[in-house]
C-alpha cells in the first residue's frame, strides 16, 4: 500500500495488541507495546498534516559537482590589442606575469586573468583534439611544422633524443600546438583575419594569459611523454619550455591562416 495507515488506525490496534501483551508477557511489555503505538500514531498525524516528509533514498553512485569556470566568463570590457611575434623560447624561462611589461592595472589584469582561466579549461578538456586536428586539412600541417620547429630546437639546444620514445615526446609536443591552433582559431572566430604588423600578430591580451595557464596546466601532465623521448638533457636548456614554445608557434603560424567558418565551429 502506498498510503500510510490512518491515526485512528493505527491507535485502535494499538489497543488490542496492548491487551493481548497484558495477558500473555505481563505490564512491561504492555507499556513497551502502548510506548510504540502511540509514537506511530503521533508521527502518522504529523506527516498527514504536512509537518514532515519522509525522505526517499537517493540512487548510490558518483554525483555531478559543478566546476570552477565550467562556463567562460564574459570576455573582458578592458582586453587590450597587442604584438605577437614570431616566438622565442626564452621568453618562456621566466615564470613572471604574462604582460607584466605593460603596467595594466589590477582590475583589467584580474578581468583577463579570469577570462583566460576560462577558456583554458575549455581547451585543455576538449575531448578527441588530436583526432579532429589530424582530420582538418588546414590544421593539421600547422600542428606538424610547430611540432618539427620544436624538435628542432631541441636538437640546437643540445638535447639528445631517444628513438624507443620519441613517439611519446612527438604525441606530448603535437597536443601542445593543437592547443595553440585552437587557441587561435578562437581568436579568428572574435576578430576576423588576423591583422599584421609587419612580423608580428593583432591578438589579444588575454591570449597572452591563456596561453601560460594551458602551459601550466598541462606541464605536469606532459613532463613524463617529453622526458621518455630524451636520451640525454642539455645543462644549459631545461625540457619544459619545449611545451609552451610548441603552443606559441603553432598559435602563430595558425594566425596566418584564414578564420575557421563559424558554422562548422559551432
Amino acid at each position: 500500500m502506498s498510503r500510510l495507515i490512518s491515526r485512528p488506525a493505527i491507535l485502535a490496534l494499538t489497543l488490542v495488541l496492548s491487551v493481548i501483551a497484558l495477558l500473555r508477557f505481563g505490564v512491561l511489555a504492555t507499556i513497551l507495546v502502548m510506548s510504540v503505538g502511540v509514537t506511530t500514531a503521533v508521527l502518522v498525524g504529523r506527516h498527514q498534516a504536512g509537518l514532515f516528509k519522509i525522505r526517499k533514498k537517493r540512487p548510490r553512485g558518483p554525483t555531478w559537482r559543478p566546476k570552477v569556470h565550467h562556463q567562460e566568463l564574459p570576455t573582458p570590457s578592458d582586453d587590450p590589442v597587442i604584438g605577437f611575434g614570431e616566438p622565442v623560447v626564452e621568453l618562456f624561462a621566466s615564470r613572471t606575469p604574462p604582460l607584466a611589461h605593460l603596467g595594466l592595472s589590477a582590475t583589467v589584469r584580474s578581468d583577463l586573468d579570469g577570462f583566460a582561466l576560462g577558456r583554458t579549461r575549455r581547451i585543455i578538456e576538449a575531448p578527441d583534439l588530436l583526432t579532429h586536428a589530424a582530420a582538418d586539412a588546414e590544421s593539421w600541417p600547422v600542428v606538424e611544422a610547430a611540432v618539427q620547429k620544436t624538435l628542432a630546437l631541441a636538437r640546437s639546444r643540445g638535447v639528445q633524443l631517444d628513438p624507443g620514445g620519441q613517439s611519446r615526446l612527438t604525441q606530448a609536443l603535437a597536443l601542445s600546438a593543437v592547443q595553440g591552433v585552437l587557441l587561435a582559431e578562437w581568436r579568428q572566430l572574435e576578430d576576423g583575419q588576423t591583422i599584421w604588423d609587419g612580423a608580428s600578430a593583432r591578438i589579444r591580451a588575454s591570449d597572452a594569459f591563456a596561453i601560460q595557464h594551458i602551459t601550466e596546466a598541462m606541464e605536469r601532465r606532459q613532463l613524463p611523454e617529453l622526458f621518455a623521448g630524451i636520451a640525454r638533457q642539455s645543462p644549459n636548456f631545461e625540457v619544459r619550455l619545449l611545451l609552451p614554445y610548441a603552443l606559441a608557434t603553432a598559435f602563430y603560424l595558425r594566425l596566418h591562416g584564414r578564420p575557421p567558418n563559424a558554422s562548422a565551429a559551432a
